[in-house]
């Protein structure tokens, strides 16, 4: 067993920063493959199949789409690729400046009667709903929204497609793995363990491991808090209306995470907090800003917008 461990050992040490190089790039290759290729991945994935046909995009959604694109200014030379989603919320990745462009789901829900109709049944977390109960109405008003809530998230989206924040998102992972590697390397030429036994090399990588990767969690969850306070301030400062809509469109994804709770029931508690947020999956990491301080920092932009009188 001696000999391959040492084989591997010095072949890891004859090629170490061939290798460091290779799996960085590998990491960030793999985390930005999604948004380099998006067509038909995502549409593939999100896709809102009615009756067995993938449902076209309508003229109302097409048109209110087009009027955002407008709003913000983005040039007729970006690509962008929307399609209906059955997602309660828009999803989106792509580069819309590179030839394969972006693309964007818009849920069937936006159109109103599709989904929240009380007759047509819908599947949340392997339930159906059951829109005559109190929460089933509560679930129905809440996927409700008024033009300028749809017009704020679908905003969201097209501003964290424009700033290409996907590219910067995929930094951490290999940037990490470049510093774990250098200072591993540099503690244990300091420590003198190069000349020691393997299985303290063994131990101590393992260490340093482990380090890296909380050092990761902690940089990739920070940097996803700072991303999605800035994408809400950042839309939400396009004008008075999308300030607006902003403030609604939180106020009704909290609305409707409380009625999935109370309609789920026990595994609703386990998914959703009482006060409407998602509960984190992991007991040290919260990959997600709240939607209470998403919806408190968007409230602040239309509080001091010009004449924030509700709709």
């Amino acid at each position: 067993m001696a000999g391959p461990l040492w084989r591997v050992s010095a072949f890891i040490q004859r090629h170490r920063t061939a290798l460091l190089v290779g799996s960085c790039t590998g990491l960030f290759g793999a985390q930005i493959s999604y948004h380099l290729f998006p067509d038909p991945v995502v549409q593939w994935l999100y896709q809102y199949w009615p009756q067995g046909q993938p449902a076209p995009l309508s003229s109302e959604l097409q048109s209110l789409f087009q009027e955002v694109l407008q709003d913000m200014g983005v040039p007729s030379g970006h690509c962008y690729k929307p399609f209906t989603t059955f997602t309660f919320q828009p999803v989106s990745a792509g580069f819309p400046r590179l030839p394969a462009g972006a693309v964007i789901g818009i849920p069937a829900s936006f159109l109103g009667g599709p989904v929240t109709n009380t007759d047509h049944p819908v599947v949340v977390h392997g339930q159906r709903v059951d829109w005559q109960t109190p929460a089933g109405t509560r679930l129905r008003d809440a996927l409700t929204l008024s033009r300028d809530a749809q017009k704020f998230a679908l905003a969201r989206e097209v501003v964290y497609l424009e700033t290409s924040a996907a590219a910067l998102q995929a930094l951490p992972a290999p940037a990490c793995l470049a510093g774990t590697w250098a200072l591993s390397v540099g503690a244990k030429h300091a420590l003198g363990l190069y000349g020691g036994p393997m299985n303290i090399r063994a131990a101590f990588n393992l260490v340093a491991a482990v380090a890296g990767f909380v050092a990761y969690a902690f940089s990739a969850d920070s940097l996803t808090h700072a991303l999605e306070g800035w994408l809400d301030r950042r839309t939400a400062s396009l004008s008075t209306a999308y300030a607006r809509g902003g403030v609604e469109f939180y106020e009704k994804v909290l609305s409707g995470n409380l009625a999935l709770r109370s309609l789920l029931g026990r595994r609703g508690e386990k998914l959703y907090t009482p006060s409407g947020n998602i509960v984190p999956r992991h007991w040290f990491r919260i990959k997600h800003l709240p939607y209470t301080t998403r919806l408190d920092s968007v409230l602040q932009i239309w509080r001091v917008a010009p004449n924030p009188g509700r709709s």
